[in-house]
């Protein structure tokens, strides 16, 4: 079995070093190449037996070595979960073994840990996205991020700041109200909410204190500008009754009080007649 002969350190990487056995002539021959880690936990020496087992493990402790470097420059990037490292070092090819065995090491040495990345990624979020609690839950199960430690992360967007961020909120959306009901303005409001993943008890609680009810000639503008257009369309299919009829339905449909569009039909259809 051939010894070690010569140990140098590569010039363009000064963490890794070149091995070298010697031939049956005597010489030289480069065999194999290591990081400083794996150099140093496997007492590499000169005049060290080597045999071709050997050099086969010591290759594939290097490429798990070289898997954990890879692992923390990602790491070093922004928090991580334990899911998108993996994924990330079986894109880079590493078989599930190393895997393990990198993932391992990496909580061993606190390098990862979801309950710090959960609460971390919720603060984010909140500060950071129109996104509701149920929204960011979703995207930690989407990165594997286990109940427990998800719980912990949402334990930090609590219903007050909920409340606070949809109010905030609806106060940028009050300018949107001009051309339609209150009412299905407020609907509609609550649909998007529950979209960002808002809870239903917040988003009420957000509305009842911050959504002010139009003044009702504010509203009448708006059932008269969605009454001109109903009106334009159902003229070309419908006259007198049924015209009346149709032009009422549509804007109760669209959450109109039946005062407002009796007045609308009173104004504009009935004294047209």
């Amino acid at each position: 079995m051939p010894d070690i002969s010569k140990i140098s350190i590569q010039k363009k990487r000064t963490d890794r070093y070149n091995i070298f056995l010697k031939d049956d002539s005597g010489k030289d021959v480069y065999a194999f190449s290591v990081g400083e880690d794996t150099l140093i936990k496997e007492g590499l020496r000169k005049g060290l037996t080597v045999d071709d087992v050997k050099i086969n493990e010591l290759k594939r402790k290097d490429d798990t070595n070289k898997a954990f470097n890879k692992a923390i420059h990602y790491l070093a990037q922004r928090m991580r979960s334990e899911l998108e490292v993996r994924d990330r070092l079986a894109k880079d090819d590493y078989d599930s073994e190393q895997i393990d065995a990198v993932i391992a090491r990496l909580y061993k040495e606190n390098l990862l840990n979801e309950k710090a990345f959960s609460e971390a990624f919720v603060l984010t979020k909140k500060q950071t996205t129109m996104k509701g609690p149920k929204a960011v839950e979703k995207e930690l199960k989407e990165k594997g991020i286990k109940e427990q430690d998800r719980l912990h992360g949402l334990s930090f967007y609590t219903e007050t700041d909920e409340i606070e961020k949809v109010s905030k909120w609806i106060g940028k959306q009050q300018s949107k109200q001009k051309k339609q009901s209150h009412k299905l303005f407020k609907l509609k409001l609550k649909q998007q909410l529950m979209q960002k993943g808002f809870s239903t008890d917040a988003i009420q609680i957000a509305i009842e204190n911050s959504l002010e009810q139009l003044p009702e000639e504010e509203e009448y503008r708006a059932c008269h500008i969605q009454g001109e257009k109903i009106l334009k369309k159902k003229a070309r299919k419908y006259t007198g009754y049924d015209l009346v009829q149709q032009v009422k339905m549509s804007l109760y449909q669209k959450g109109f009080p039946m005062e407002l569009i009796e007045r609308f039909i009173d104004e504009e259809i009935k004294t047209s007649e």
